[in-house]
């Protein structure tokens, strides 16, 4: 029996791997055989749908087929309820990133290529209509797989455009870099290493900051710059706790992937609204502060005010009170003074205003 280029296994009980190696479709150009008909397509797709798993890791190496295959086993992917990882490894051309892009996680090696391109067919003994017609059925089948490069572009349309077209519509390898950047890759492989996991990158920072850092006995920082410190040491804690691949090198420094570096971008930015709306308030509260302090400055000379006031209508009260019934007589005559109105006096016009 011809060998399958999709193998699927179930390497847990909740994870199925899908292999896929070789050319996708009836036709194998490395042995100039027709293999993996359509009846043996729409098997291993019904393999698929029936996996009953959380996640499906698929591992793709092709130079691509049939567009038709690629299609159905792209649908059947982005239909089925599990999580979908795709690994890209070598080279991936053709019908093969129209799978990759099923992915709702998409992995590639930093040692693979990629490769889009417009679609292909061949046409004999065709008249002008057949030619038309096969141009127009091409254009359907471009504007098709153009959509699904779409759903995962990270770029302007018109770059994945001229992408498409390079060299006459044949395409151009690119770069997992590249790939990364187009959106075409989510993540960019790193394969297992002590001294890239989170823990280690970590504790290697930590060590150059210590060296770095002047002696804590002697060097007493104050609490903003504590603050400061403390808070670049949670941004970078936080970053690598869900960062498998984040590096901290002495020489280069942390390493990090445009998806790492919006990521930390977004909690800078996060941080920095935070402090915005901390900086307003704090203004605010300093602003209420300020006018409470002058209306007690206020309130105070008023009362300082009041007491004057009262002190010298109390005095002015104790003056009438002291003095005489009577005045002695002008002319032999006893004169009875006229009675004095205390309120008659500037002092009480005063007292008004805050009685």
């Amino acid at each position: 029996m011809a060998k399958q280029y999709l193998n699927i296994t179930k390497p847990t009980a909740n994870k199925a791997r899908i292999e896929i190696d070789g050319t996708i479709g009836g036709f194998d150009w490395d042995t100039w055989e027709y293999k993996n008909t359509g009846s043996d397509i729409r098997k291993q797709l019904k393999e698929i749908s029936k996996l009953d798993v959380d996640e499906i890791e698929v591992l793709i190496t092709s130079l691509g087929g049939y567009v038709d295959d690629a299609l159905q086993i792209h649908d059947a992917l982005k239909s089925h309820p599990a999580k979908v990882t795709t690994i890209v490894q070598g080279f991936c051309a053709s019908a093969a990133t129209v799978i990759a892009c099923a992915g709702d996680e998409r992995i590639i090696s930093p040692n693979a290529f990629y490769l889009i391109h417009k679609c292909k067919s061949s046409v004999w003994d065709a008249n002008e209509n057949a030619l038309e017609a096969e141009l127009d059925d091409q254009r359907t089948i471009n504007g098709t797989i153009l959509n699904i490069y779409k759903s995962v572009l990270k770029k302007d349309e018109a770059d994945l455009r001229s992408l498409f077209e390079a060299n006459n519509g044949s395409g151009k390898w690119i770069t997992a870099e590249d790939a990364l950047d187009f959106g075409f890759a989510t993540k960019i492989q790193e394969f297992d290493n002590d001294s890239k996991k989170p823990a280690t990158a970590m504790a290697r920072f930590l060590n150059h900051a210590r060296a770095v850092f002047p002696d804590q006995n002697k060097y007493k920082p104050n609490p903003t710059q504590m603050k400061k410190v403390l808070l670049s040491f949670a941004l970078l804690g936080a970053l690598l706790a869900f960062k498998d691949d984040a590096e901290y090198d002495e020489k280069e420094g942390l390493q990090l992937n445009p998806d790492q570096l919006r990521t930390l971008e977004d909690t800078l930015k996060a941080y920095d609204d935070l402090k915005t709306k901390a900086s307003s308030t704090e203004s605010d509260l300093q602003g209420a502060k300020d006018a409470l302090a002058t209306a007690e400055a206020t309130i105070a000379d008023k009362d300082a005010l009041i007491a004057t006031l009262t002190a010298e209508r109390d005095d002015y009260k104790a003056k009438y009170e002291n003095a005489p019934a009577t005045v002695p007589g002008v002319n032999g005559k006893d004169v009875n003074p006229e009675p004095v109105d205390v309120t008659d006096n500037p002092v009480y016009d005063e007292l008004e205003k805050f009685l």
